[in-house]
């Protein structure tokens, strides 16, 4: 009865396998590729491999040893036992917890290391912060269906033209998991083109391959290890090990900055920790003409635009009296500074015609004029596009002949600049400036691209923090901008 029971039991297995469909468990517990009789024995719990959790799914939940039995991607010379939920042969849909989410590159030194051998770096770490600003807003996100979608913000650097910023459309990729195929037992993921957009798709940098290995997995933080490859997808020698850090979707991104700096001191800050804003400090812009853009509002130093509260400079846009008002304050002849890091902490204001700056203008200005004076942008944003602000430098001897030169940096995943603080500074030394949003470079300009006109960011220059309303670069308010909108400022630090 016994041997009986046994015989009927391993036939009605082997019909369900070769039937080729859905099965409940792995089967190949001897790593064979071929279904024999201590592997249903073993499904059955006699050689102690059992589904605990009855997802249908060996995993790390259950008693289990054999995570690649059965995968006809990675094995092909055998015939296709089952196929997974998803429909592929042999598939195992497990994905890491840790791993589903959003990642983008982190900016610590060595993000990206080359080298001759497996996780060698002998030919290349990259500095902190050094990354293309192209880079650092791609995001990766690894969704629970299996698949990988893509979001590299329009743009990509290319390897393989110069490196160079290149448009790129690739939005997603399937993907075929191989768990404790690395070399050294890591597991392993390849990418799959889905269509013509993305028929090299890659991870991180154009010439990595479609296969990665997860060296290193926690809740934050995701390292891979990939071959190089050439633009036609082939493998090259040479091997990239590349360090991402995962998006907190669910809470804002606040970037808290730091208190010190190797080899710089501190030597002012306005931490706004005061009740009242310190006149020791600013001063304020009056009026409503305009200011030079076709500007809507009336610039006032009421306490209804301008305060301090728990620890915050609150400039505040307001629509009032058929009208618009708000506050531009100013360090002249109070704080003015020549080089050094400047860090400007601080929350910003959202919506079609609301122009939130922090700038600065030689103190000079009032004898030598605008923009023979100089003008340093650290931050400027256009209300319409809350991801993304601009850095710019604004320079020459009279209007007819104005110069300026910029650059801007985005935040990933569809962040907004108005949901978290994030810190905007400059590192201006002597005959350079260089401009970097939450640490990462992102624009530099020197005393050799002034088009003929003089360089005039060697001299001493005063602070202006505003909120314009209208003006000719980001146009007007309109129904769907909402007042009052507020520029939160944290601190002001000025190290040498």
């Amino acid at each position: 009865m016994k041997n009986f029971l046994i015989l009927s039991l391993l036939s009605i297995c082997t019909l369900t396998f070769f039937a080729q469909v859905e099965c409940d468990y792995q089967p190949d517990v001897e790593s064979d590729y071929l279904i024999g009789v201590s592997d249903v024995l073993a499904v059955l719990g006699l050689f102690g491999e059992v589904d605990l959790d009855q997802d249908g799914i060996w995993d790390s939940a259950d008693l289990c040893t054999d995570l690649e039995a059965c995968n006809f991607d990675l094995y092909p010379s055998e015939e296709c036992q089952y196929y997974d939920m998803n429909g592929n042969c042999g598939g195992n849909i497990f994905i890491p917890e840790n791993l589903i989410g959003s990642w983008t590159f982190s900016t610590i030194e060595g993000a990206i290391t080359v080298g001759s051998n497996p996780y060698g770096s002998n030919w290349f770490v990259s500095p902190p912060n050094s990354l293309n600003p192209v880079q650092y807003d791609d995001v990766y996100t690894f969704n629970e269906d299996g698949t990988l979608s893509m979001n590299y913000n329009g743009s990509i650097l290319d390897a393989f033209l110069d490196y160079s910023v290149q448009p790129y459309d690739c939005d997603g990729v399937d993907v075929i998991y191989n768990f404790g195929g690395g070399i050294s037992g890591e597991d392993v993921f390849t990418l799959v083109p889905n269509n013509n957009d993305c028929s090299c798709p890659f991870f991180g940098t154009t010439d990595a391959s479609m296969t990665y290995e997860i060296v290193e997995l926690s809740s934050t933080t995701l390292v891979l290890h990939s071959q190089i490859d050439n633009s036609s997808c082939e493998t090259q020698n040479g091997y990239f090990t590349f360090t991402f850090v995962k998006l907190n979707e669910e809470v804002n991104n606040d970037y808290e900055g730091a208190d010190s700096y190797p080899n710089m001191d501190l030597i002012w800050s306005d931490e706004f920790a005061e009740s009242n804003i310190n006149t020791q400090n600013w001063t304020y812009d009056i009026g409503a003409s305009g200011w030079g853009n076709n500007e809507l509002q009336n610039y006032t130093s009421s306490s209804s635009n301008s305060f301090v509260s728990n620890g915050y400079l609150n400039i505040v846009a307001k629509e009032e009296n058929g009208g618009y008002t708000s506050a531009r304050l100013k360090s002249i002849d109070l704080q003015e500074f020549q080089f050094g890091r400047i860090d400007v902490r601080a929350k910003l204001p959202e919506g079609q015609g609301i122009w939130p700056a922090i700038w600065m203008l030689g103190h000079n200005f009032p004898t030598s004029g605008w923009p023979a004076c100089g003008e340093i942008d650290i931050m400027e944003l256009i209300g319409n596009e809350p991801s993304t602000v601009h850095g710019t430098a604004h320079w020459g001897t009279s209007w007819n002949v104005h110069q300026y030169s910029g650059d801007e940096i985005s935040l990933p995943g569809g962040q907004k600049f108005s949901d978290a603080f994030h810190l905007f500074s400059i590192v201006w030394t002597e005959n350079s400036i260089t401009w970097l949003m939450d640490d990462q470079p992102y624009y530099s300009i020197d005393n050799t691209q002034m088009n003929g006109q003089p360089y005039p960011f060697n001299n001493s220059f005063f602070f202006i923090m505003n909120i314009a309303v209208g003006g000719n670069w980001p146009g007007y308010p309109n129904s769907s901008t909402i007042f009052p909108q507020t520029m939160q400022v944290d601190y002001v630090r000025v190290f040498q």
